[in-house]
């Protein structure tokens, strides 16, 4: 007599994967760190240390953004003569860390990108502001708070210029960005009389600081484009650098991982390496 083998047990699992109830799969994060991008791009030492220096940087944005916007724009200048009041939330913008799928690291490299862009966006706009208005005519008061203003921009101006260049040119070494030329920014603010109407030390100075402040805003884009090429949400008085427009929708983050992963960037000027 034959002896009947037992079939094996089916689990309560296995029943209920076959009445059709699966388990529910977890979603797959959107974008892989934008930082091992440019590892696996340029090896971790020359990103880590390019990367960090960038962070030291923060002291320029802070130290441009108390002085120059606040202490001598909004507080200084604003009272007392017919200048624009520049909305600061217009200018620096903090939307990108509501992207889903984003890894910590890439949410702080954004926001960072943010204020920076936004503080230089604004700073070139109140200085061109300044140009034109033509301050300190008539009144001796007038004189004597354009005077105090060009005193402290001019320090302010003189040491933080320095320590901006020294900074993005050793972050250059290790990144692989191009030397913003102050000559040519020179040059074309002298063809185009800018800053015409004030006597000649108070013409130089605005020149000057519109140097320092172009320079940085065309080192910013190369980082931007660079680590956190995403637009920000369209919204009506917001201000964004002009070169956004080469950035990618917040949408497209996965099309923003492949092209950093192509060219290292979404700048017309690629990096060195």
């Amino acid at each position: 007599m034959a002896v009947r083998k037992k079939q094996p047990a089916v689990s309560k699992g296995r029943s209920r994967e076959k009445s059709g109830t699966t388990k529910k799969e977890k979603k797959p994060v959107i974008a892989a760190s934008i930082f091992w991008l440019h590892v696996k791009r340029i090896g971790f030492f020359r990103t880590a240390i390019g990367g960090f220096l960038m962070y030291v940087s923060v002291m320029e944005f802070i130290f441009i953004h108390l002085t120059s916007i606040i202490i001598l724009y909004k507080f200084l200048l604003t009272p007392f003569f017919k200048v624009k009041n520049f909305r600061m939330r217009d200018y620096i913008i903090m939307d990108r860390g509501k992207i889903a799928g984003m890894r910590t690291f890439d949410r702080f490299n954004c926001e960072f990108c943010g204020y920076a862009n936004g503080t230089a966006t604004m700073w070139n706009a109140e200085i061109d502001e300044i140009a034109k208005s033509g301050l300190g005519k008539g009144k001796i008061l007038l004189k004597i708070i354009v005077a105090i203003y060009a005193v402290c921009l001019a320090i302010f101006s003189f040491f933080n210029f320095f320590f901006s260049k020294i900074l993005f040119a050793i972050i250059s070494l290790f990144l692989g960005y191009h030397w913003a030329s102050t000559k040519e920014s020179r040059m074309r603010l002298r063809k185009t009389n800018y800053a015409g109407g004030y006597n000649f030390l108070m013409k130089r100075l605005i020149r000057f600081a519109k140097v320092y402040a172009e320079t940085l805003a065309t080192n910013l884009e190369q980082i931007e484009s660079n680590w956190c090429p995403l637009k920000h949400i369209e919204k009506k008085g917001n201000v964004v650098p002009a070169h956004h427009k080469n950035f990618y929708d917040r949408k497209k983050l996965d099309k923003v991982i492949e092209v950093l992963r192509k060219d290292g960037s979404v700048s017309p000027r690629k990096p060195k390496y």
